[in-house]
């Protein structure tokens, strides 16, 4: 890592932390949550695809973090919005969201847009923000028809930006990856959620192992703009990768340091600028924790 990118993601990072308020040891962003820990295993058909090592081996050990979003540590689970699953496989560090898409191209747009989101009046300073970020009404859509989850672990998770798949040739293909749960689960009412304490999907994660949730490459269609992470894709076509068996929830004796830029061989980095700055921003974030 650079000086340049050292300093911008400690200013990328000082950024978020005043928008949406976080202290020094506060998590930036996706601050409520809880650990669950299992292993994954590949489909047959996974090693044709990429040539990782986690798609070679019978079994890899997983970590996972799921998390809320909005609210801080201190906000209800029972308000809509995004959720994450952060999931280690060996050298694979797989950061997903409940959106398929993102609201910005880049770090320094996201700034913009959390300061809109936790403004005084966001109401006005949101429709201000896509105004100017059209790239952003897909995102903002789909984040508007969101309902409260019932469990972290019968969610839909998704990769808003492309990663290269190669394989032992070192033909790529370019895929958005994700996670599809076995059991999915409904939406609560915003009366059924509110009525359950803050931080509900976390308490309730026990209950719900053992989980199973399939990875999937999700394809592009020809004419899909590949890689801007803001933009639908119009092909439904998913290659089976894989299944993550998740069975305990004890939290790591050292958490992972996740990053989305943390990949083996045989998983080419995104080509989009926001996944070298959302990287920047994570190990800024890191740092600025202790």
């Amino acid at each position: 890592m650079t000086s340049n990118s050292f300093d911008d993601g400690a200013r990328l990072a000082e950024q978020v932390a005043a928008a949406t308020g976080a202290g020094t040891g506060d998590r930036l962003l996706h601050a409520r949550g809880a650990w669950a820990t299992g292993e994954f295993t590949p489909s047959s058909g996974a090693p044709a695809l990429s040539r990782a090592a986690v798609f070679a081996a019978p079994a890899t050990p997983a970590v996972a973090r799921f998390s809320s979003t909005l609210g801080g540590a201190d906000g209800h689970d029972g308000s809509p919005g995004d959720h994450g699953l952060a999931v280690r496989l060996g050298d694979l560090d797989l950061v997903m969201f409940t959106l398929p898409v993102f609201f910005v191209r880049n770090g320094p747009d996201m700034v913009e847009f959390l300061r809109a989101a936790n403004s005084a009046d966001p109401a006005t300073a949101v429709p201000a923000f896509a105004a100017r970020h059209p790239e952003a009404a897909a995102a903002l859509e789909l984040a508007g028809q969101a309902r409260p989850a019932a469990a972290f672990t019968g969610l839909a998770y998704h990769s808003v930006h492309a990663f290269g798949l190669a394989d032992a040739a070192g033909t790529v293909t370019w895929a958005r990856l994700g996670w599809r749960p076995h059991r999915p689960t409904g939406p609560l009412t915003e009366e059924e959620a509110l009525s359950r304490p803050p931080g509900y999907l976390a308490q309730g994660l026990a209950a719900e192992l053992p989980a199973r949730l399939d990875l999937v490459a999700h394809l592009p269609a020809p004419g899909d703009e590949v890689h801007d992470p803001t933009r639908p894709w119009s092909s439904d076509r998913e290659v089976p990768l894989g299944t993550l068996t998740l069975t305990g929830t004890r939290p790591p004796a050292a958490e992972p340091d996740f990053d989305p830029l943390h990949l083996p061989d045989g998983v080419a980095a995104p080509l989009d600028r926001l996944a070298a700055d959302r990287s920047r921003v994570y190990a800024a974030a890191r740092r600025r924790r202790g």
